[in-house]
C-alpha cells in the first residue's frame, strides 16, 4: 500500500496526468478516502495551483506508515502477553498506599515573544 501511495505521490507531484489515471484505476484507489481521489483528480487535471501539493493524500502515506509501524505481528503479542504474565507472576507483592488525590489542571500555555524589527 505504501508503495502504491509514493507512487501516486509522485506522479502527482509530476502533474503526469497518464499515470495518475493509471493509478487511480489500480484497483488499490477503492480504499482511498473521496477527499483523497478528488484532490487527485484535481491536481492531475490542472484545475488547482501550479506550486499546490498533495497534502491530503501525504496525510493517508504517513498515517498508514504509522500505522504499520506501530503493529507488531500477531504472534509478538502473544509472547509479550505470556512474559509480562509470568513477571507479575515472579514479583513479589508490595502493597503501596493509594496516591493523594490532585486536582487535575490543564498544562499552562505559554506564548513565545519574538522581537519586531522595524
Amino acid at each position: 500500500m505504501l508503495a502504491y501511495l509514493d507512487a501516486l505521490i509522485d506522479a502527482l507531484s509530476l502533474r503526469d496526468r497518464a499515470e495518475v489515471t493509471r493509478l487511480l484505476a489500480h484497483p488499490l484507489s477503492r480504499i482511498l478516502p473521496a477527499p483523497v481521489r478528488e484532490e487527485a483528480n484535481t491536481l492531475a487535471e490542472g484545475r488547482c495551483d501550479a506550486l499546490a501539493a498533495p497534502m491530503r493524500l501525504m496525510q493517508l502515506r504517513h498515517q498508514t506508515a504509522e500505522l504499520l509501524r506501530e503493529s507488531p505481528p500477531v504472534a509478538e503479542l502473544a509472547d509479550v502477553a505470556t512474559d509480562a504474565r509470568s513477571e507479575v507472576a515472579d514479583a513479589p507483592r508490595i502493597r503501596r498506599a493509594p496516591a493523594p488525590a490532585r486536582a487535575h489542571r490543564p498544562a499552562r500555555l505559554v506564548q513565545m515573544e519574538l522581537p519586531l524589527s522595524a
